[in-house]
């Protein structure tokens, strides 16, 4: 009896793993369904602390979403953001995997007030494109060496 009461414990928990793999797959396919057809914009949220001196930093805060993705010659990077700059700037660079941020790009914003605003970068070439957000000593209105921000910044795809 005690085999059959262990038998039945183990199949109830393999079917306990295997539907919640299958509820977290559904919901995977259906979040990338809605991000690619339109219907959810958004791919991620950052609120952050920076401060630094352009050597170390300091950082608070949280992120959640993609900071990596894929898209289609046509579509529409966006952020929206607001800042609170005391010194230095906040750097916004869309660049494709395999390339260094630079400023050169033409999806690169500083921001170096504090501001609310959007940004939005057309996408010219279809290709795999990384996210990233730092802070810099240049840009400020002060002659101060060194940054001290804080950013909420919503980023996605239209």
């Amino acid at each position: 009896m005690g085999n059959v009461v262990l038998e039945r414990q183990s199949q109830i928990s393999g079917k306990v793993v295997i539907g919640g793999l299958g509820v977290l797959f559904t919901l995977v396919v259906g979040m990338v369904l809605a991000w690619t057809t339109g219907i959810m914009d958004t791919l991620g949220y950052e609120s952050r602390t920076i401060n630094g001196n352009g050597l170390t930093n300091t950082q608070s805060g949280y992120s959640w979403g993609f900071n990596t993705f894929y898209f289609v010659k046509g579509q529409d990077f966006f952020a929206e953001y607001e800042t609170q700059i005391h010194k230095g700037s906040l750097v916004i660079h869309l660049y494709k995997v395999g390339t260094a941020p630079s400023g050169d790009t033409p999806y690169h914003r500083m921001i170096s007030q504090s501001e609310r605003g959007t940004i939005k970068f057309p996408i010219h070439e279809s290709g795999l494109y990384r996210i990233s957000f730092s802070g810099s000593v240049l840009g400020g209105a002060r002659n101060d060496w060194g940054y001290d921000l804080s950013y909420q910044i919503r980023w996605g795809i239209r």
